[in-house]
């Protein structure tokens, strides 16, 4: 096939364009997101509920704002650059298809300003208070975070969770698009979490030194910042869909309710850890955290095993007529939605099938394509548009070999 070259859509004998078309309308790829619906009353909560998160921050930042100005600078500065480390690692960690950027904001700034301000504050003072009154000072000062943290915070965010699903229901639909927005969501607590606790660190100093206090602070946190609420939420939001259930997965109560304890637990297990380990001094403090990070970065891991499954499915169906015309080949087909021994072993075989003179770089950008064009035929309801035939384009001149360069006479 040349470059310009487009292929002739074959009949649809054997289903791959119906499949193609029910993939696309029951998992949601290619939706649009859209966030002001004066209709949906999902609408008119969330920005009631941001509003007043928003209030309750400035308010209570006010008063201390000029006393602590170096101390809230660096602590938004820092945090703000590690967001947008995330941010982009979570757009790359996005394989399948890409969470609308509106709607990463949306969940950004409910889990940065609404959850913490409108909720998880109050909440938490209010249960650490009956903490110490029903259990004495000793008890809540040891366990009040691990035992108020889980409960409180996580609910917080998963309401907010909710609110989305309200607002993006045709988006919102499989266990991977829980585990995306939820760590959104979770992504914007962590970062107003951080900017308090190095205001808190250098009110701590009364004030003196607060641009190393609070890098300080910043640093220790981002080191051990594996375990976070990007990941408890992406995992509690994952077991919400499965709780739930949606038109693109069905009801796994059993299963969703694990994620959301698991959630839970390494929340309170990581708060409680000075209470835990306090006896045992500073090695059994180390372990514990080596532990828990081991432990959550095997919870995500499964929990994407799971929701990638679903995933590539919808890919390969949505991808297959493409291979019935010609435009990609089953092993790069299966290079990108296999599972991952699948892919692996489909990426050798394609690597060593590649036409002579097509680099081995090449073909890994023609995989690269083949998921470009996915992601264009979802947008397109599995239609023609300049988009899908741009992407065609690209794959059939990568696949070209090129031509080595004429000799001087």
């Amino acid at each position: 096939m040349t470059a310009t070259a487009m292929p002739v859509p074959a009949p649809d004998g054997d289903g791959v364009l119906a499949r193609r078309r029910d993939a696309i309308m029951v998992s949601g790829w290619g939706a649009p997101y859209r966030f002001v619906q004066p209709h949906n009353a999902c609408f008119w909560v969330y920005l009631l509920l941001v509003g007043l998160g928003l209030w309750k921050f400035v308010t209570l930042s006010l008063p201390t704002a000029e006393i602590f100005a170096d101390a809230n600078t660096v602590a938004i500065v820092s945090s703000g650059l590690f967001a947008i480390v995330f941010l982009l690692f979570l757009h790359s960690f996005d394989r399948y298809e890409k969470t609308p950027g509106r709607l990463a904001l949306t969940a950004f700034v409910a889990g940065g300003f609404a959850a913490p301000w409108a909720f998880a504050l109050p909440g938490n003072a209010a249960l650490m208070d009956l903490y110490g009154k029903l259990f004495g000072q000793t008890f809540a000062e040891d366990w009040q975070a691990g035992l108020t943290a889980p409960f409180v915070e996580e609910t917080s965010k998963a309401v907010f969770f909710v609110l989305l699903l309200g607002l993006a229901p045709v988006v919102i639909r499989t266990v991977y698009d829980g585990l995306m927005v939820g760590a959104y969501i979770g992504l914007g607590f962590q970062i107003l979490e951080d900017v308090l606790y190095g205001q808190n660190a250098a009110m701590s100093h009364f004030g003196t030194d607060q641009t190393s206090t609070v890098l300080e602070t910043f640093v220790v946190r981002a080191i051990t910042g594996i375990p976070s609420h990007a990941l408890y939420t992406a995992l509690f939001s994952a077991g919400l869909i499965y709780v739930i259930g949606t038109v693109a997965q069905p009801r796994r109560v059993g299963r969703g309710l694990a994620l959301i304890a698991t959630a839970m637990l390494l929340h309170g297990l990581w708060d409680s850890m000075a209470a835990l380990v306090g006896p045992f001094g500073a090695a059994a403090a180390g372990a514990m955290m080596l532990g828990l990070t081991v432990a959550a970065l095997v919870a995500l891991a499964v929990a994407i095993h799971l929701g990638g499954t679903r995933e590539r499915g919808y890919l390969r169906a949505i991808l297959q007529p493409e291979v019935v015309d010609g435009t990609i080949t089953a092993a790069e087909l299966d290079a990108v939605a296999g599972g991952r021994r699948q892919r692996r072993r489909a990426r050798r075989a394609a690597l060593r099938s590649r036409p002579k003179g097509v680099s081995r770089r090449r073909e890994k950008h023609v995989m690269n394509a083949t998921l470009d064009l996915a992601h264009d035929l979802a947008s397109s309801s599995g239609g023609e548009s300049r988009a899908v035939a741009h992407s065609r384009r690209e794959i059939a001149r990568l696949r070209t070999p090129r031509r080595a360069p004429r000799a001087l006479a």
